[in-house]
């Protein structure tokens, strides 16, 4: 914060993954990154800060990044292959498709790298413009 800005918290993102059923891992209710290690993803090339996050933290990964999200949703429906979704995502149409089967079990990683904290940052003469939509967003951020 400086004399003109401010900011406020949101609300924190994280990971989930998408396996499939017949994967041992997808037995358990929740797994670490490290868990993860050796197994092949489809990943959304625009997956933001979290790219680097998943490359630090999952040893022995390969990921197969697809620009196209309907193409990356068809190969994850119609594959095995793990792919990862957010808490921000998991109500989006196209993550309920990729599990729309029944081949896959949602699960969620329990690891200390797996958070993004979001704040909102404005100046603070916009206060009374920007907290209240801040509030909303608030209200309906995932849990």
């Amino acid at each position: 914060m400086t004399d003109d800005i401010e900011s406020m918290y949101v609300g924190i993102e994280y990971l989930g993954v998408g396996l499939d059923s017949f994967n041992p891992l997808s037995q358990q209710k929740r797994l670490k990154f490290k868990d993860l290690a050796g197994l092949s993803f489809i990943v959304v090339q625009d997956i933001g800060p979290w790219r680097q996050v998943v490359e630090d933290n999952i040893p022995d990964a390969s990921f197969l990044y697809q620009e196209n999200l309907s193409a990356m949703s068809k190969i994850s429906e119609y594959s095995n292959f793990p792919f990862f979704f957010s808490n921000l995502s998991q109500e989006a149409p196209t993550t309920i498709n990729r599990f729309g089967k029944g081949n896959r079990n949602a699960l969620q990683i329990d690891d200390p790298q797996n958070k993004m904290v979001f704040y909102g940052t404005y100046l603070k003469r916009e206060r009374p413009v920007v907290q209240p939509i801040l509030k909303e967003i608030v209200k309906d951020w995932p849990k």
